[in-house]
C-alpha cells in the first residue's frame, strides 16, 4: 500500500517520519498552514504522483490539535469520523447556517475509519477553520454546534477535499497538544503531542 501523509509543518513530518513502518510505502508531504494550502498541495502532489505512475492508495492528514474540554485530554489521539469544515456556510445574527443547507455543496466529508481501524484514540469528528479559535466564549458556541467534535485543527478538510476528488480514501489523525479556546500557550504541551503522532502512526 503507498500512503501519502500531509502534515502542516516540519515538527509533524519529523514525529511522522520517527513512527514510519516498514509494512507500507509512505511519503510524507508538508503543505503549509491552513486548508487553502492544504488542497492545493495535496492535489498537485496526487497528481505528480500519478502521472509518474507512483499512485497512491491512501491519504492521511496527520498533525497536532487542540481538543474541546471534556473530550479529550493533552496528549490523547483523536481519530476523525468525519472532517468538518466549521467555518464553510453563512453566519447568521442568530445562528450558523452549514452550506449545505443552502444547496451549494457540504461541510463535511466522511473519514474511512477502515485505514484506522488499529489507531487508539478518541474517534469523533474534527473541525477545520481557517482561523484558531482563540477564546472559551467561541470554543463553547463551536462545541454546541457540533456536540460529536473531539478537535479543531485547520487543514484536514482541504486534504480530505483533495482526496475525494482523485476517489482515494481519507483518514485524519490529530493530536492534542492543547484545549480549544484561551489562547494561554503556557498549558500547551507540543512535546506530548508530537510524542503521541509518533505512536499513532506505528500503528496505522
Amino acid at each position: 500500500m503507498r500512503i501519502l501523509v500531509v502534515c502542516a509543518v516540519a515538527e509533524e513530518a519529523q514525529a511522522v517520519e520517527a513512527g514510519r513502518s516498514l509494512r507500507h510505502e509512505l511519503d510524507i508531504l508538508v503543505c503549509g498552514v491552513g486548508p487553502a494550502a492544504a488542497a492545493a498541495s495535496t492535489a498537485r502532489t496526487i497528481a505528480e504522483n500519478s502521472h509518474m505512475g507512483r499512485a497512491y492508495d491512501v491519504v492521511v492528514n496527520a498533525g497536532i490539535c487542540g481538543a474541546f474540554q471534556g473530550r479529550a485530554g493533552i496528549g490523547d489521539v483523536l481519530i476523525g469520523t468525519d472532517s468538518v469544515h466549521a467555518e464553510l456556510g453563512v453566519n447568521l445574527p442568530w445562528r450558523f447556517q452549514p452550506i449545505d443547507e443552502i444547496g451549494f455543496g457540504t461541510n463535511r466529508i466522511g473519514c474511512n475509519t477502515v485505514l484506522t481501524v488499529a489507531v487508539e484514540g478518541v474517534r469523533g469528528e474534527i473541525l477545520t477553520l481557517a482561523s484558531i479559535t482563540g477564546s472559551d466564549g467561541q470554543a463553547a458556541n463551536l462545541a454546541h454546534r457540533y456536540p460529536d467534535a473531539v478537535g479543531e485543527a485547520m487543514e484536514g478538510f482541504g486534504v480530505a477535499t483533495a482526496a475525494q476528488q482523485a476517489g482515494l480514501p481519507f483518514a485524519e489523525i490529530r493530536t492534542v497538544s492543547n484545549f480549544v479556546g484561551d489562547r494561554n500557550v503556557e498549558g500547551w504541551d507540543w512535546g506530548s503531542a508530537l510524542k503521541s503522532l509518533t505512536g499513532a502512526v506505528r500503528e496505522l
